[in-house]
């Protein structure tokens, strides 16, 4: 057995044995998730994933020569939530502690929080929120480079109940990018291309359709700002007809569907009017299959000067279904199209396409432990080198919140 074997297998029973022991403990599992603590209005629900266990053998997602190296990553989670007559307050916060035996310049930690106050003054439904990241996670499926950046958003907003079950809405955020001085993709400094901020104000009503299910119309405004590539700036605004289902029904999450006009100030970059998207939809059929899926059609910036922006259009799909007993097998694949424009070509095209499956086994209603097989690639109309093959054959486990 090799050393990455053994310290694969090491992790895989530390953590797999760790949960059980714990969920055991607990006085009465079916009236709190494992681990949770309650005390008067203050809740604290801790949560623990160990993912990618095993064997990535294209680490930087490279054309030619692919590198190989054992990884895995460790993410603690708590959700503290507290509740006092009508003011709610939540926080939720998670750490990435991200290991490569070989390349040690891709290991990292990632910190991501949110903190969340909501009131309910009878009619009126204030709320006010932050989130921060820290992270070297990849910004999307065209930037390759594990690069450092600082995001934070600030928002604030109100719900206006006018009638039995139908509310007015209204918000506004903040959001502001900035990346590591030293964040260079293809000899590009990812600061000059993505340092910036998003303001954004938005402004609808909702319709209670049944107890499970809300109907929304938003109108929104966007202006986007960057730093050093001021070229780059735009304006926008949508509508957006949205569904939002409720974690208590059959199905839960939200999609919306609508329009977007994207105007470039900059006179020489083209603009975009038309459909965009956004979906996240889970489902439980008869109570053994699990489908989660999400979709996505928006104008995403790019790195590339050349190429300011792409129209990103793709979804993902994950399908689970229960055996026999505690054990389930699971398929996942997804494909996301990157349409470039702004450069000589407005019909340069890279597809990313992603497909895999595994099985696991569940040692209670909150832990699982899952082995996958996963493949990726990309292909491109722009240049050769931006394409890859890679495959990662890894372990993953969960213990607390389970989608």
């Amino acid at each position: 057995m090799t050393p990455r074997v053994r310290r694969a297998a090491f992790v895989i029973f530390a953590f797999g044995v760790a949960p059980a022991l714990v969920s055991a403990q607990q006085g009465d599992p079916e009236q709190l998730p494992p681990g949770a603590v309650v005390y008067g209005p203050l809740t604290l629900a801790p949560s623990l994933v160990v993912k990618d266990v095993g064997v990535d053998d294209n680490v930087f997602n490279d054309a030619t020569d692919p590198k190989s190296d054992f990884t895995l990553t460790l993410t603690p989670k708590a959700n503290v939530a507290f509740r006092v007559r009508r003011v709610h307050l939540s926080y939720v916060t998670s750490i990435d502690y991200v290991y490569y035996d070989r390349y040690d310049t891709e290991r990292g930690t990632n910190v991501t929080s949110e903190v969340r106050m909501d009131a309910d003054l009878g009619r009126l439904r204030p709320f006010a929120s932050f989130e921060g990241a820290n992270t070297r996670n990849r910004l999307n499926p065209e930037v390759d480079a594990r690069a450092r950046h600082h995001d934070k958003t600030y928002a604030a907003g109100i719900t206006v109940r006018v009638a039995s079950r139908t509310n007015l809405l209204l918000d506004a955020r903040h959001g502001t990018t900035e990346y590591d001085q030293d964040a260079i993709f293809r000899g590009v400094p990812l600061h000059d291309s993505f340092d910036g901020t998003v303001d954004r104000i938005e402004g609808g009503f909702g319709i209670e359709l049944t107890p499970v299910t809300t109907y929304s119309v938003v109108v929104q405004r966007e202006q986007q700002r960057f730093d050093l590539s001021p070229s780059r700036d735009s304006n926008s605004w949508r509508v957006s007809p949205t569904l939002r289902f409720s974690p208590t029904g059959l199905l839960t999450g939200e999609a919306s569907f609508g329009y977007r006009h994207f105007d470039a100030i900059d006179p020489t970059l083209p603009d975009y009017s038309g459909f965009v998207a956004s979906a996240a939809i889970g489902a439980t059929i008869y109570g053994r299959h699990q489908l989660q899926a999400s979709y996505l059609r928006d104008v995403q910036y790019s790195y590339d000067p050349s190429t300011p922006y792409y129209v990103g259009n793709g979804g993902h799909i994950t399908w689970t279904t229960v055996v026999v007993g505690p054990w389930d097998v699971r398929g996942t694949a997804g494909r996301t199209l990157m349409n470039y424009r702004g450069g000589a070509s407005n019909a340069d095209t890279d597809t990313s396409t992603i497909y895999g499956g595994g099985v696991g086994y569940r040692f209670s209603e909150h832990a699982r432990l899952g082995v996958n097989t996963e493949w990726a690639e990309r292909d491109s109309d722009r240049a050769a080198d931006r394409e890859y093959r890679k495959r990662r054959i890894f372990a993953s486990l969960t213990w607390g919140t389970m989608p």
